[in-house]
């Protein structure tokens, strides 16, 4: 039978004391890379395993973050909802962590019993609302967590997201150097504004500010519910606004169909309508090169969000931090 390689196996072999192995599994700061990089060959050498359960109960740490977020989100997020999932997990476990996701439309109540059984050594918060409940039960709670959103205020948790405003302001530039006197903001649904989804308030209050900086005249149109049909929409809101030289899209589902609805149609883009679409780099060989992008890398966020929050798990009293990546501005292919 073969033998069993223990911790006290590993730190023998690596000439460390058994606390040292410990702290290199838990990723901790404290141990040099020269050291963390010995401890971790002489663990693939050996052949050793984490017995998780013992660990979990010893250090009283799962080793798990847990991904939260509404059972139902709508057609807005669906496009890419599995992508976010997928690379969060991905990070996680380069970090060492697995990952849970919690779906639950009463988000508190599940973090609290997730917390309390100690399944999870953290949160990450999903399609966050301004003044939402999750955010004050993460405080409640104390344990650490990281927003992922764009809300006015969060509560005193580490905050990621895009920076929606810097990026929104950029367009508009754009739209004036390229002398658009009279454009179309095509934006997300009213539901998603009744809810006070941040991403789709700090776009749009920008783009307000902006028009009026700017002298642009903007017509900002939004479908009543993420169901509705985003080319019917599309062409919609050009024949309400038939003086429109420009349009930005922040709405993921018009950004995936509007250049087929635009074609269809008989619109040459940029000839006839010059287009800004806010799209996730990861998907943009699903729209034409005509379109500038706002080159959302949903890779890096995700990231950047466990970065974040590992960081927080490894030193709680570190100052709260608010990272707001701001992406690039690129202009459609020449053809």
């Amino acid at each position: 039978m073969d033998k069993v390689v223990t911790i006290s196996d590993v730190a023998q072999a690596a000439g460390v004391s058994k606390a040292t192995v410990s702290y290199v599994l838990s990723n901790d700061k404290r141990i040099s890379k020269q050291t963390a990089e010995k401890v971790r060959r002489t663990i693939d050498d050996l052949g050793y395993t984490v017995n998780h359960a013992a660990r979990a109960l010893s250090t009283k740490k799962s080793n798990v973050l847990g991904i939260v977020s509404p059972t139902h989100h709508g057609v807005y997020l669906s496009s890419f909802f599995g992508l976010h999932i997928y690379l969060l997990s991905e990070y996680a476990a380069q970090s060492g962590y697995d990952s849970m996701f919690i779906g639950s439309d009463d988000g508190c109540d599940a973090m609290r019993k997730a917390s309390a059984s100690h399944k999870v050594d953290g949160f990450i918060l999903m399609d966050v609302c301004d003044n939402d409940s999750r955010m004050t039960t993460a405080n409640e709670i104390g344990i650490p967590t990281v927003v992922f959103g764009s809300p006015t205020s969060s509560f005193g948790l580490d905050t990621v997201d895009s920076d929606f405003r810097s990026e929104a302001a950029r367009c508009m530039q754009c739209m004036a150097a390229n002398n658009h006197k009279e454009i179309i903001l095509y934006s997300w649904s009213k539901s998603i504004f009744k809810k006070r989804m941040g991403f789709a308030l700090r776009f749009r209050d920008q783009i307000i500010q902006s028009a009026e900086d700017l002298g642009i005249v903007l017509h900002i149109y939004s479908p009543d519910n993420d169901e509705s049909d985003p080319a019917g929409e599309l062409l919609h809101a050009l024949h309400l606004y038939p003086h429109a030289t420009a349009m930005i899209i922040h709405n993921e589902s018009a950004s995936i169909i509007a250049p087929q609805a635009f074609s269809a149609s008989g619109i040459q883009i940029p000839d006839d309508l010059y287009v800004i679409s806010v799209f996730p780099k990861q998907m943009q060989w699903s729209v034409l090169a005509s379109f500038a992008f706002v080159q959302t890398d949903i890779d890096q966020l995700a990231q950047k969000i466990v970065s974040t929050l590992v960081a927080r798990i490894q030193d709680p009293d570190a100052p709260i931090t608010r990272s707001l990546l701001d992406f690039t501005l690129q202009q459609p292919v020449s053809r």
